[in-house]
């Protein structure tokens, strides 16, 4: 009988989780004339991109300001070429090199 209740409770699980993942689709229409949903979808991405590039500047283990200059050069990189070309790959690629070459020469230590 246990085994049974295990199963039952995986077989639950799994069909909560699938119809949370199929019910944005599946209410697409729907979604698409609502203006909550509407104004998310254009604030959500740029949110999302902004807490990822501070997450993944490491801004919660900085001490002080001198361990956060190659970062927050780099993102300047970044945000200046894209604003200017408005080409991802080179903005990326520039703010990369940026902040590699920065960390490389100990600038920020």
């Amino acid at each position: 009988m246990r085994d049974f209740d295990y199963l039952l409770a995986i077989l639950i699980m799994a069909a909560a989780t699938l119809l949370l993942r199929a019910l944005p689709f599946l209410a697409r229409h729907w979604l698409l004339h609502q203006p909550r949903f509407q104004r998310l979808a254009q604030r959500l991405p740029v949110a999302m991109m902004v807490l990822l590039t501070l997450y993944a500047m490491g801004i919660q283990q900085w001490q002080q300001w001198q361990q956060a200059l190659p970062s927050l050069l780099g993102v300047t990189v970044v945000a200046g070429l894209q604003l200017w070309r408005r080409q991802p790959l080179l903005s990326i690629l520039a703010g990369t090199a940026c902040y590699m070459l920065l960390v490389n020469l100990g600038i920020g230590r």
